[in-house]
């Protein structure tokens, strides 16, 4: 297939002007709805093209050849990568492609779509033909014929293909690029998906018809006034509780609706708006709100809100990119559930019925523009990232894909009443290039513009008055103390990344709402990110790497407070909790189970060259698996910026106890790996105590040592012992600085149902923080002089810190229980600040553990 590059051109031909999404009905249809909003499917102007389309792959453009039958069959909408076509790729900030922008490379993967429809052609009618969402890029043709091109994958790209179709039989072929000059503005942090992804559709409409509009509300004094601008050439007539109008085309028109409740994201109240002419009518719902920054402060219906937020990309395990109308309600419930009001749409429009969900269940939108050019910056030659990836935002040939995508922004969802906010996009700097599309919104539309990489422009920006609020991803407290304190700002103040959420995260998320609900100008902020990205494999959880790439980012697409298949982690209970309001949970009294020492002898035994317990019998029953271990180690992913410091310069991994009994009695030795001074410095005292053993353990960090994981004891018992009770935090893992969805109590459970299987790469889960009394059933029991952690899991320090995917974890002929001392707190530093000091754990520290035998 010959072509004229328009893939290096950020054109688009033969598509319709951007307009607000809506279906339009026949007047005789009867409208359904589904999961609360309108069925499109029952209107009978909407001729859904979804289903099994022939599909052909090709290496190239060139080699495309449209007289050759697709043989192969594919479901549409989906994603190429699900079906056996090409290969994913996982992978962040660098583009997949060398930077020669604005050519993409010759070997450019495509495929060839066709789908054959019947239909009754009538005259005096227009058949638009609507692609909801194709990445990356698409020719179309119909019956054979050229009609067009298009680009931007998470736009609407609609066709008047009237003149093209016949009565009877029809044929469409796409042709659809993995990459075209797009990808240099598409490169958002996420697995990547091509092909049609969303959904195909034709609408038949009148000759003359409805083209666009655009709703807007307001008060007067306790009537709400609706504001309707007619876009179309024609006038409409309009219907809203009870009340009639008339609007000429072109012409705007008011109406004064009375008294109405106020759409909000906690009482989201919609009225039935009805826009009819030449025999068709549009259903909308109308939300009566305004939104407003008076005084550095962010309002909705003049009252000032916290957006308690998540960013969500479109995703699902087994269909990639593409998502069905259940996916996005089921998503929206556990929202709720969680208490999250607001939603950003990372980092591109979502679905458009995801907005008429949020509308009638109530959660705020910052709606985002498909915008992402992150790579820009790592492109090398010689220049430093933030140069370069300046130089890209004001490399003026950008300006018409930059704004284009502004414009479909804008312009799909504008009549939505759960949109309070646009966003320019996402870590694409701002230069030149940004100007005219960030200018039509703020002529377009009233709602504030959001735009966090603003900051990374030239400095003659930072002020301009093209953005509404001030943003910030992952800053520290004292960060945001410094922002708030700059008395040349006074634009509210929103976080729309912040506790990235990956693995066993966000331990530090209470200490961020102490201070966001007491700024009045903090507006809120939004948690990266809502779930998972892994990929449904035969095995298990599948990401970055496990696809055969050369390039790829590892499981940092794995960043979620919900795994993959939308099952709740600690995490998003610890969001719950404060998202409710509640930033702490203290201790209370509660007390301790009677304790009833064994008759039998106990007896133990240490390792004179370690000071470890090597034995611990009970009647002759020695009840160690194995020796227990100084435990020094751990492995979370907001510990993955540690690792190296961790395993190759200090080596804990590799730190073997050595140690000399002194003429007290006492064991004093350190943990030292080859190669390295010690990296602990220990004391172990034993004492026999009726029914058991006393266990006094102290330590010392050496000064060279800037952070342990924990310091502690594992201990490893025959696998029989797997229930256990205790008194602590819980029901859920709970750590220093993650407590606040815990309480504190009497629990009880077992080894596997304690660690979290939910953890796509395996870590630490499960343990307890403050706990005074532990009971492994009919094994043993554990007091302390002070308030421990402790965990009860079937898998090994080291199995977790090692293993790289949940199903290569294997099982165990014992159950483990780690006794700590103290445990470092989680913190979210995989993409955020430095956990705090305050949840380190101490230099020196100690505790006398009572292990005691019985009932």
């Amino acid at each position: 297939m010959q072509s004229n590059r328009e893939y290096e051109s950020y054109e688009r031909i033969g598509v319709e002007p951007q307009r607000s999404y809506y279906i339009p009905f026949s007047e005789a249809d009867e409208i359904k709805t589904v999961f609360g909003i309108t069925d499109r499917r029952s209107s009978s102007r909407f001729i859904s093209l979804d289903g099994k389309w022939k599909i052909k792959a090709y290496g190239r453009l060139e080699e495309v050849d449209l007289s050759e039958e697709p043989t192969g069959d594919i479901p549409v909408p989906s994603c190429v990568q699900m079906h056996g076509y090409d290969r994913l790729q996982y992978i962040n900030v660098n583009y997949p492609i060398p930077f020669i922008f604005p050519k993409v490379p010759r070997e450019n993967p495509c495929w060839h779509y066709k789908k054959i429809f019947s239909l009754d052609k009538k005259e005096g009618e227009r058949y638009y033909l609507n692609f909801e969402g194709v990445d990356s890029a698409f020719y179309l043709f119909v019956n054979g014929k050229y009609k067009g091109y298009s680009q931007v994958s998470h736009a609407t790209s609609e066709f008047d293909i009237t003149d093209l179709l016949i009565s009877g039989e029809n044929a469409i072929d796409v042709v659809v690029l993995k990459w075209c000059v797009s990808t240099y503005l598409e490169d958002q942090d996420k697995l990547r998906f091509s092909g049609i992804f969303r959904s195909v559709y034709i609408l038949r409409r009148p000759e003359k018809h409805i083209t666009d509009y655009k709703i807007e509300t307001f008060f007067d004094g306790g009537n709400g006034i609706l504001r309707f601008i007619n876009g179309s050439g024609i006038g409409v007539n309009l219907e809203i509780k009870g009340i009639a109008a008339y609007a000429e085309g072109g012409k705007t028109v008011e109406i004064n609706v009375g008294k109405v409740g106020k759409w909000t994201a906690d009482k989201p109240r919609l009225y039935d708006l009805t826009i009819s002419a030449a025999g068709e009518k549009i259903p909308e719902k109308v939300g009566f709100r305004t939104v407003a920054i008076e005084k550095g402060i962010f309002k909705i219906n003049g009252k000032a809100v916290k957006l308690k937020g998540v960013n969500r990309h479109d995703f699902n395990p087994k269909t990639g990119a593409t998502v069905s109308l259940k996916n996005l309600y089921d998503d929206l419930k556990l929202m709720k559930y969680l208490n999250v009001n607001a939603v950003r749409t990372s980092h591109y429009p979502n679905m458009p019925e995801f907005y008429l969900l949020c509308d009638k269940h109530g959660l705020f939108v910052m709606d985002e523009a498909d915008l992402e050019s992150h790579g820009a910056g790592s492109i090398g030659g010689g220049y430093d990232f933030l140069t370069r990836w300046r130089e890209f935002a004001e490399d003026e040939r950008n300006e018409s894909g930059i704004y284009s995508r502004h414009v479909a922004l804008v312009e799909r969802d504008k009549n939505r009443p759960c949109v309070v906010m646009w966003s320019l996009g996402n870590e694409s700097s701002f230069g030149k290039a940004f100007l005219k599309g960030a200018k039509y919104i703020k002529e377009r539309d009233s709602r504030p513009v959001h735009y966090e990489s603003v900051i990374y422009g030239d400095e003659k920006y930072l002020h301009s008055d093209l953005i509404d609020v001030i943003s910030r991803m992952y800053p520290s407290i004292d960060q945001i103390k410094e922002i708030l304190a700059d008395e040349t700002e006074n634009r509210p103040f929103v976080l729309c990344e912040y506790t990235h959420a990956m693995g066993n995260s966000s331990g530090d998320v209470a200490d961020y709402w102490k201070i966001i609900y007491n700024e009045p100008r903090m507006i809120g902020a939004f948690v990266w990110e809502w779930a998972d990205h892994a990929i449904k494999g035969k095995k298990g959880y599948l990401y970055g790497g496990d696809f055969g790439e050369t390039e790829h980012d590892g499981n940092f697409c794995c960043d979620g407070l919900l795994t993959t298949d939308r099952k709740l982690k600690s995490t998003a209970l610890e969001i719950r909790a404060v998202y409710g309001g509640k930033l702490s949970s203290e201790k209370v009294p509660v007390p301790i189970p009677e304790i009833k020492p064994t008759e039998k002898k106990v007896g133990f035994s240490v390792n004179e060259d370690t000071g470890e317990l090597s034995a611990l019998s009970v009647g002759g029953e020695n009840m160690l698996y194995s020796p227990a271990k100084i435990n020094i180690t751990r492995y979370i992913d907001n510990e993955r910026q540690n690792q190296a410091e961790y395993n190759d310069v200090f080596r804990l991994k590799y730190g073997k106890p050595y140690a000399e009994k002194n003429s007290d009695g006492v064991y004093e030795g350190v943990i030292a790996p080859n190669c390295r001074q010690p990296v602990l410095s220990y004391k172990l005292g034993y004492k026999a105590i009726k029914g058991g053993i006393e266990i006094d353990f102290s330590y010392e960090i050496p000064v060279w040592i800037k952070k342990l994981p924990r310091v502690g004891l594992e201990i490893r018992i025959p696998k029989k012992y797997r229930a256990f009770s205790y008194v602590g935090f819980g029901p859920n893992e709970s750590y220093v600085d993650k407590r606040a969805a815990a309480e504190f109590g009497y629990y009880e459970s077992d080894a596997d149902e304690n660690y979290d299987r939910g953890y796509v790469r395996p870590q630490e889960s499960g343990s307890h923080y403050g706990a005074e009394y532990l009971c492994v059933k009919d094994c043993f029991t554990v007091t302390a002089e002070k308030p421990f952690s402790f965990s009860v899991n079937p898998f090994t320090t080291e199995q977790l810190r090692e293993s790289k995917h949940d199903f290569e974890l294997k099982d165990n002929d014992f159950t483990v229980v780690c006794l700590d001392i103290a445990m470092r707190g989680v913190g979210s530093h995989s993409c955020g600040p430095e956990l705090d000091e305050k949840y380190e754990i101490p230099k020196t520290g100690g505790n006398k553990f009572r292990l005691i035998f019985g009932k």
